[in-house]
């Protein structure tokens, strides 16, 4: 009887730490299930009705979790999923997280570390002040996302962001290249600076990639190497590789009332066999809250690299049906100087220097 009182005693003992164990851990399902009807002037020569998926914003599900640790000091994950709504496949090269996957440690006083497949600086610091986050729309991004605010990751990386100081907050990243015997190759590093105080918001990034390849069109070559983009959502057939490639940015952003405005300035610098070139963008914007249901956005970009500029105008109009479900009809309008192709962020290149996207479309985010 006496080693029967004991097992049972040890059981009630294992399944109490256990429910304390659960009651001190968490794991959240969340997502975006987002598509669109879209029609472009240009796609090689043609006019095109298509459906797309991830207008307004990509779709994606994932699993973030957390566990107390005690101290003020929580172990994380997040494992994320790129899909397409209109034919449920796989984004991100059929990745099954490709979007995110990560683990860490975050401690209210000392900040949050991470490792494994996540985002730069470029994203998490500046992507809210664009008007890809803005209009919404992905096709407001800048050409080709090369200065990476559309969401671009990046694999085996070590990331680290202090703690808001005073509404100041630092961040640094490392990415390990893989290869055995090098370093550099393939490595990346990256730094992230974002202050906050009442409804002024700044921001800046910087980030290095070495052996960067690129993947989406832009209509133009860089540094000898063509960038015009004839594959599904404007890829390339097959991706140019730079030696290195570095992106900087920042970014302000200020509220008066119902209205946003924000102000964004980015640099790509391409490097390739001991020459460079550089790409820079301009971009301002602003949001009214017309209602708290009814949204409307405009803004305007100006990039150059070498001889060749671009404008580049997106407007859009947001109508949420509740918290988590929305309607949004946007256009973009992209112009180049004569001579070079007009390509659309994840668009097949125009025919000629002008190209425009209307989309309407449904999200519902959970």
């Amino acid at each position: 009887m006496c080693i029967r009182s004991l097992i049972k005693f040890g059981l009630a003992i294992v399944g109490l730490l256990q429910h304390e164990a659960y009651a001190q851990s968490s794991v959240q399902l969340y997502g975006v299930v987002d598509g669109g009807v879209i029609w472009t002037s240009n796609a090689q020569g043609h006019s095109e009705w298509a459906q797309f998926s991830g207008v307004a914003r990509s779709d994606r599900w994932g699993l973030l979790g957390s566990e107390d640790l005690g101290g003020g000091s929580r172990a994380i994950f997040r494992l994320e999923n790129g899909f397409s709504v209109t034919n449920g496949m796989a984004a991100q090269g059929g990745l099954e997280f490709g979007r995110q996957a990560l683990v860490g440690v975050a401690n209210d006083r000392l900040g949050t570390f991470t490792l494994g497949r996540q985002y730069d600086f470029m994203t998490t610091n500046l992507t809210a002040f664009s008007a890809g986050t803005v209009v919404p729309s992905v096709f407001a991004f800048h050409l080709g996302d090369l200065d990476r605010l559309g969401g671009e990751r990046i694999n085996n990386a070590v990331r680290y962001v202090t703690p808001q100081l005073g509404g100041l907050q630092l961040g640094a990243l490392y990415a390990f290249g893989g290869q055995p015997g090098d370093f550099v190759h393939n490595s990346a590093t990256g730094f992230g600076i974002t202050y906050t105080r009442g409804p002024l918001r700044l921001a800046g990034a910087w980030t290095t990639i070495h052996n960067y390849a690129t993947t989406f069109g832009i209509g133009t070559a860089v540094l000898g190497l063509p960038l015009s983009g004839t594959a599904r959502l404007g890829m390339l057939s097959t991706p140019v590789i730079f030696d290195k490639l570095t992106v900087a940015g920042v970014a302000g952003g200020y509220q008066l009332g119902a209205v946003a405005l924000h102000g964004l300035f980015t640099l790509v610098d391409f490097q390739n066999h001991g020459r460079a070139s550089i790409l820079r963008t301009a971009e301002s914007n602003a949001q009214y809250k017309l209602s708290a249901a009814l949204w409307l956005s405009v803004s305007y970009s100006y990039s150059r690299l070498e001889s060749n500029h671009w404008n580049q105008v997106a407007a859009g109009v947001d109508y949420f049906l509740s918290s988590r479900t929305d309607l949004y009809l946007n256009a973009v309008w992209l112009r180049a100087n004569a001579g070079v192709t007009t390509e659309l962020f994840l668009l097949p290149p125009s025919s000629t220097a002008n190209q425009t996207v209307v989309a309407l479309g449904l999200r519902h985010m959970f």
